[in-house]
């Protein structure tokens, strides 16, 4: 099924906060994007030290460990989200909080290698699970943080937000640290 097309969804699919990440997906080949990205990741993250990877370009803002922890409690979060609504799961599913989450992850504790390896292992699995999606567990939805949000929203969210954290890792973490 890689390949297939897979329109974008409409505005009552999900919350708008959810557009900042849809809006930057192309419509047409979700799938391949998807898989195309965990690579993108490893290839702007191979070859950092240690230290690169507690840089931070400002005070307060995640490190580039701690944005690549983001990166893979995102993508389980909303990968058991897709999971949960196209299997029919009856419950509405929490909230998830991006900040509490980071802080008592510890993700500085661990090398950046680990979390490069976490994050491109854990979009495969993500991968491997949509690709198995057919027409009707694309349509499906459920309630999550007390708002309406479709299996297919989900999908053009991990890959929007993928984007959005490509654009900042490069822009204010690696143009930085090569400025130095």
């Amino acid at each position: 099924m890689a390949g297939s097309r897979i329109s974008k969804p409409e505005p009552n699919e999900h919350d708008r906060y959810f557009s900042t990440y849809i809006d930057r997906v192309q419509e047409g080949h979700l799938l391949d994007d998807l898989e195309r990205q965990a690579n993108e990741i490893a290839e702007l993250c191979d070859g950092l030290s240690e230290a690169q990877g507690e840089f931070r370009y400002a005070p307060g803002k995640w490190s580039i460990k701690e944005l690549l922890g983001h990166l893979i409690d995102t993508e389980r979060v909303f990968g058991f989200r897709a999971l949960w609504f196209a299997r029919g799961g009856p419950a509405e599913l929490p909230g998830f909080e991006q900040d509490d989450f980071v802080r008592v992850a510890d993700f500085e504790g661990r090398s950046i290698e680990s979390l490069i390896a976490e994050f491109v292992h854990l979009r495969r699995s993500t991968f491997d699970l949509l690709s198995s999606f057919r027409d009707a567990e694309w349509a499906r939805s459920g309630i999550s943080s007390g708002v309406s949000l479709s299996v297919r929203a989900i999908g053009y969210i991990l890959v929007g937000h993928v984007i959005h954290h490509q654009g900042v890792l490069e822009e204010r973490y690696l143009n930085r640290l090569a400025q130095q």
